[in-house]
């Protein structure tokens, strides 16, 4: 059985790429390669690239998800809809299936992409709080500059049938769920569910793919990436303010998943998310379910934009 255990990187397609790269860099993202018609960015840890912009009429492409084993790449491609196993032409080479999950969304299931030196980032913050000192004798003076992305760390689609789509990545992905939400008001209808990796014992993020029930607006909902800690989504915020980007919503606080979050606009509407701080969950822990209700979006922050949900606002 298929076991995916990290997503690796997302799939964009943009009719400019300076215009792309400049907002990704600001975003917190560096420069892996650079052709005629493709732009490959990476974060600072040990994965090549992270997104892939292709040069064409904006939208979202694929996203792609790691195989336990090459194994895993030879069952991928048995099942319908599946591309034979193919060589990746990228930085990191590596193996590929490019499957077909609901909704026509492409599912890249990648094995043996070579890991690249991590860049150097400022360690976290040390937190002084009220009962616990960590930080004696030194002054708090972290520079003003994008925050700096790790790693891509989820990304959330909307479905025709979020519950089909959910079954689809637990049945052929092996992915757990997290947490179900539901219509307030009818406990039985999901809106949208949290799947988490199956590593096993070991921790994995709170969520990898959020399948949102949302039929008439098949899309990418937002993709999302990981920084440092909470006062790199913070500075982050202010740089990103600072060189006109659009806002969308944040700072806050999620309630699933826990995480710091702050969310932007791309150069063509599409919205992009850091977070620091996320949950983090072994195979043991059993699903939540909860009612999708303002209350269970956030612990704190601002208050909900309203074209939050939209997928594209240009």
């Amino acid at each position: 059985m298929i076991k995916v255990q990290d997503i690796v990187y997302v799939v964009y397609r943009a009719p400019d790429l300076d215009k792309m790269e400049q907002f990704l860099t600001d975003f917190g993202m560096y420069r892996a390669k650079r052709e005629p018609d493709k732009l490959y960015m990476r974060g600072a840890g040990d994965y090549p690239y992270i997104h892939v912009t292709e040069k064409g009429e904006p939208g979202f492409a694929a996203v792609g998800m790691l195989a336990g084993s090459e194994a895993e790449l030879d069952e991928a491609a048995r099942l319908p809809g599946s591309s034979a196993i193919e060589t990746i032409d990228a930085p990191g080479g590596g193996k590929r299936v490019r499957m077909q999950g609901p909704d026509n969304y492409r599912i890249d299931l990648v094995h043996g992409i070579k890991p690249v030196e991590r860049l150097d980032i400022r360690d976290p913050l040390a937190i002084n709080f009220g009962y616990e000192k960590n930080r004696l004798f030194e002054l708090q003076r972290p520079k003003n500059e994008s925050a700096k992305i790790i790693r891509l760390g989820h990304c959330v689609l909307k479905f025709t049938d979020g519950s089909a789509a959910r079954d689809w990545f637990i049945n052929t992905l092996g992915m757990l769920v997290t947490d179900r939400l539901h219509v307030p008001d009818d406990p039985k209808v999901t809106l949208g569910t949290f799947m988490r990796c199956n590593r096993g014992d070991k921790p994995a993020d709170h969520h990898t793919i959020f399948a949102l029930h949302a039929p008439g607006d098949i899309n990418v909902h937002h993709v999302s990436f990981e920084v440092q800690d909470p006062d790199a989504v913070q500075i982050g915020h202010y740089w990103l303010q600072g060189k006109g980007w659009k806002q969308e919503w944040g700072v806050g606080r999620h309630l699933l998943g826990s995480q710091v979050f702050d969310y932007w606009r791309s150069p063509w509407g599409h919205i992009f998310e850091h977070y620091a701080d996320g949950d983090l969950l072994n195979a043991s822990v059993p699903p939540g379910d909860y009612p999708a209700t303002a209350e269970n979006l956030a612990q704190w922050g601002p208050e909900l934009s309203p074209r939050f949900f939209e997928s594209v606002v240009t």
